[in-house]
């Protein structure tokens, strides 16, 4: 069958609609698309994609979340906690190197490597790892916390911690800190003081992150992809009257 040039230009156009429609942000299990638009926004990176590589379910443990985001690289880990009031909050934190099970911190000497964060998306809060300023050096180094025994963990505080049962823990801010107000030793939930088991958790998920070409590179790729059917034809044709 021959595949005629409109019919190929066609197949293209359509083609270039669908990738198009691909890079709209959809909203997922706990992230909507204004909340994926503030997490890029503090990534700083332009457009991106987060892919669902984790998901509680009843009854996963520390596990189930190390066996599922291990080494896939940086990740951004979401979840519903809730204080003692009941209040409830969407939070979490942006790991820029993979999670491991080794029992070790994450360190981070220099400022350059200091890029997680912890975030309120609730509130509308975001707390970056502090850098190596005002003689925070050492608490700043602290990223995260890698064990098999328990769930995400952030800081040294620790600053966002995950029990084994990834439903109870604490956030007790302390890497995660403005090096000029402080805030030392409150939840990232309200603000509050800490207190031993102040955080219960619900739904967590977990996201890789990817870049996502902006439009014009689909424009481009399209344009390119038509001049290459055009050359074609004109060949096709010349050879025809040959």
């Amino acid at each position: 069958m021959q595949f005629s040039f409109p019919r190929a230009a066609s197949v293209i156009m359509v083609w270039a609609s669908l990738m198009a429609a691909g890079m709209a942000q959809a909203g997922t299990a706990l992230l909507s698309a204004q909340d994926q638009a503030q997490l890029a926004a503090w990534l700083g990176e332009g457009n991106v994609r987060f892919n669902s590589i984790y998901t509680k379910t009843d009854g996963d443990t520390a596990a189930q979340f190390h066996a599922a985001v291990d080494g896939k690289g940086r990740t951004v880990s979401v979840m519903r906690a809730s204080n003692s009031a009941g209040q409830s909050w969407l939070i979490g934190g942006y790991n820029p190197q993979s999670w491991n099970s080794s029992g070790q911190f994450n360190l981070t000497v220099k400022n350059e490597d200091r890029t997680a964060f912890l975030f309120n998306l609730t509130a509308g809060k975001m707390h970056r790892q502090v850098l190596d300023v005002n003689g925070l050096g050492g608490v700043g180094s602290y990223q995260t916390y890698n064990d098999r025994g328990i769930g995400p963990a952030f800081g040294l505080g620790s600053d966002l911690y995950v029990g084994n049962d990834l439903k109870t823990g604490y956030s007790l801010l302390y890497s995660y800190i403005d090096p000029v107000t402080g805030g030392w030793n409150t939840s990232l939930l309200d603000g509050s003081p800490y207190h031993a088991g102040n955080v219960t958790f619900g739904a967590i998920e977990v996201y890789s992150i990817a870049a996502v070409p902006e439009p014009g590179t689909y424009g481009m790729l399209l344009l390119g992809l038509l001049g290459m059917l055009g050359w074609t034809g004109y060949r096709r044709h010349g050879e025809k009257q040959d």
